[in-house]
């Protein structure tokens, strides 16, 4: 049995991997919020602070890491992970999410565990390939393709995962204020401009540099929710790399609101 440190973050997403290692036997699971919120934790861990959390794995003695979740890093705690990494392996200063993904790494290796990603840990939580609810995107697969590579495109720059389309024009791309935000934004764009919500897309993709050990692209009931708000009646997400949180729950309200979702790949 594999003695995993679960590091939780805010979000659909922690909490549906946080139910799935619980009830999955192959773990020994060691839960430790990354919020300053009281719960059903057995620790408490600070990620801007990565020499201590380094101290608290070792003492610990787990065998694997696994970080879940929204983590809401202010500027001197990003400061503090990059100057980790510079110290640790060299390099030029990167406080982007890149470098917060190099820096879970690093920590892992100085723990003496392997760094697993949620995929990794929760299988399940993939959200595979083809029609997972509603109908088939009305679109050529040449020209999804085209859609999906101009969406990794604009995540390769690490700015955010996600874009709405209208058709194969984009309209609106993900920036630091996270999905719900470009969501809404893309709503105001296609009232202004009289945009139809059949032709509304929300596409999600891994940025290409990723490894895929954190902030893998995320779907859950809210945002099913917020697209049926703002219009947008067509999610595709990369079926091999996007997680779906409370799986049934997201698909069912999906029917239920009348958006197709489609997994790429």
């Amino acid at each position: 049995m594999t003695r995993l440190a679960l590091l939780v973050g805010e979000g659909d997403i922690a909490a549906s991997a946080l139910n799935a290692v619980r009830n999955n036997r192959a773990y020994d699971p060691i839960i430790l919020s990354m919020q300053d919120v009281a719960g059903a934790f057995d620790g408490q861990v600070d990620v801007g602070d990565p020499n201590t959390l380094i101290e608290q794995l070792r003492a610990l003695r787990v065998d694997a890491v696994c970080a879940v979740g929204y983590v809401d890093l202010d500027a001197p705690r990003r400061a503090a992970i990059a100057q980790f990494v510079v110290s640790h392996s060299g390099g030029k200063i990167d406080p982007s999410d890149m470098g917060i993904e190099l820096a879970y790494q690093l920590i892992a290796k100085e723990a003496r565990a392997e760094i697993l990603g949620v995929h990794q840990v929760c299988p399940e939580m993939i959200a595979g390939t083809g029609v997972l609810a509603g109908q088939q995107p009305d679109i050529t697969a040449s020209q999804l393709d085209h859609i999906v590579r101009s969406a990794r495109a604009v995540a390769r720059t690490d700015l955010g995962q996600s874009m709405v389309f209208d058709g194969e024009r984009p309209i609106a791309a993900e920036d630091v204020l996270g999905t719900d935000s470009l969501i809404e934004r893309a709503g105001e764009i296609a009232l202004r401009h009289n945009l139809s919500s059949d032709r509304l897309m929300l596409v999600k993709v891994t940025k290409p540099q990723q490894s895929g050990i954190a902030d893998l692209p995320s779907i859950g009931p809210k945002t099913i929710e917020n697209c049926a708000e703002a219009g947008v009646r067509t999610i595709v997400v990369e079926g091999d790399k996007c997680l779906v949180a409370s799986r049934q729950k997201t698909l069912d309200v999906a029917e239920e609101q009348g958006i197709s979702v489609f997994g790429w790949g």
